[in-house]
């Protein structure tokens, strides 16, 4: 070996035992945290079972794991907290709108077309949006939040996340973001009544597309510059496009490939879903002996916030009644939640045969047709007897139908997921 080989080779040595000393003198240990419990907050202030549960069944899971997790939410989003004993629950007051007001702006919407529905839609969930904003920010001050999930429907949430300089993540059944759309996929409430592309003419894109696009903007400027107002004076940056808040969050959505259209999504979306809750309440005695005393029974639940005419009504009822009599069916099973005033009086089938339905609100034996208020829905398709149900096409709904693989029949109505 020459020496100047020999002479490298031994520097190089040297060099890597001082280096290894010294790193060695100077050197510390990072501690990992990644066990240290958490503060974690969810917040949903308006919407029904389909934006909570699932998410509660989550936070069940994180605290089972050793975090403090808590609810934060309204009068009425206290009652979806039964089933989960280690959620904190918070309640910031009554409700935001009354079931009357909730029922007349639903109502009012189902009778607009989309550009018009789409401004009153986000015009009703903006009212309350000062009050809400500076709620949550002294919230995650006062409970030291470290983590925020917020619904969807809470831009409140979001932006006192964005505040308070602390994480959070986005949640929702359908999925509304934009590293989830594609061309062939529509995610805005201007186009998703027609779920994709396929078979929707040119003119009806160019519609969706463009033309209502356009009209929602000219319509929309006034509500547009009165929120930037409401913002800048709460010391908040206006984005221009309202999805850029969400851009660098995480996504989860209560939904699989199946349930929705595939399509390419980004890498901060995780389709979780669907997530059925655990526990459920069981049936009643009255409907355990309907159930036990029938074997085709078509169940109807239009969710809690459908608004159906009486024209409506009457064509499914004789439609199902028109069933029973040729034995395709041999009982109905409907949760009309405060919708009895609007069945029609009596009904003819083709047979002639007239029904007096209202009569039978109130009756619970003796019959093939049970009319209730409220009804145990797991433990309803659960049940042998069931056959098929009528929905209004609500992610939990599905979810729970498709869980014990009882077929759907789905009218699409304002709160569907």
């Amino acid at each position: 070996m020459k020496l100047s080989t020999l002479s490298f080779v031994l520097l190089s040595v040297a060099s890597y035992i001082s280096s290894g000393m010294t790193a060695g003198e100077n050197s510390f240990q990072l501690a990992l945290d990644d066990h240290v419990p958490k503060n974690i907050a969810f917040s949903c202030h308006f919407g029904g079972s389909s934006h909570i549960v699932w998410v509660l069944s989550i936070l069940e899971e994180l605290a089972a794991r050793g975090h403090h997790t808590t609810f934060y939410t309204r009068d009425d989003g206290v009652k979806f907290t039964k089933n989960y004993p280690s959620i904190d629950l918070v309640s910031a007051g009554p409700p935001l709108a009354t079931k009357e007001e909730v029922s007349d702006m639903i109502s009012t919407v189902t009778k607009l077309e989309e550009v018009d529905m789409v401004l009153y839609m986000i015009t009703a969930l903006a009212q309350n949006f000062t009050k809400m904003y500076l709620e949550h920010v002294d919230f995650f001050s006062k409970h030291s939040v470290d983590f925020a999930v917020c619904d969807h429907f809470n831009e409140a949430c979001i932006e006192a996340s964005i505040t308070s300089k602390i994480p959070f993540i986005y949640t929702s059944a359908p999925l509304y973001s934009p590293d989830t759309s594609a061309s062939y996929v529509n995610i805005d409430f201007l186009s998703f009544h027609n779920p994709t592309s396929k078979n929707v003419s040119f003119f009806a894109r160019l519609k969706d597309k463009m033309i209502n696009p356009i009209r929602f903007l000219i319509k929309a400027r006034g509500f547009i510059k009165e929120s930037q107002r409401e913002k800048m004076a709460l010391g908040l940056e206006p984005a221009a496009n309202p999805a850029a808040k969400i851009k660098d969050a995480i996504k989860l959505f209560n939904n699989a490939f199946g349930f929705t259209p595939a399509r390419p999504i980004g890498p901060l979306v995780e389709m979780v879903g669907p997530i059925v809750p655990k526990i459920h309440p069981v049936l009643t005695d009255d409907l355990q002996q309907f159930l036990d005393s029938h074997q085709k029974v078509v169940y109807v639940a239009f969710g809690q916030h459908a608004i159906l005419t009486t024209e409506e009504l009457g064509l499914i009822m004789t439609s199902m009644l028109e069933n029973m009599e040729t034995g395709d069916i041999d009982g109905i099973l409907w949760s009309v939640r405060g919708m009895d005033h609007l069945f029609p009086e009596t009904l003819q089938t083709r047979s002639d045969r007239v029904y007096p339905i209202r009569d039978l609100f109130g009756k619970k034996e003796g019959q093939s047709i049970l009319f209730l208020e409220w009804a145990p829905q797991v433990a309803i398709l659960h049940h042998p007897s069931t056959q098929l149900f009528l929905t209004h096409g609500g992610a939990g709904s599905v979810s729970e139908s498709l869980y014990k693989g009882i077929p759907v029949l789905k009218r699409m109505a304002m709160d569907a997921g």
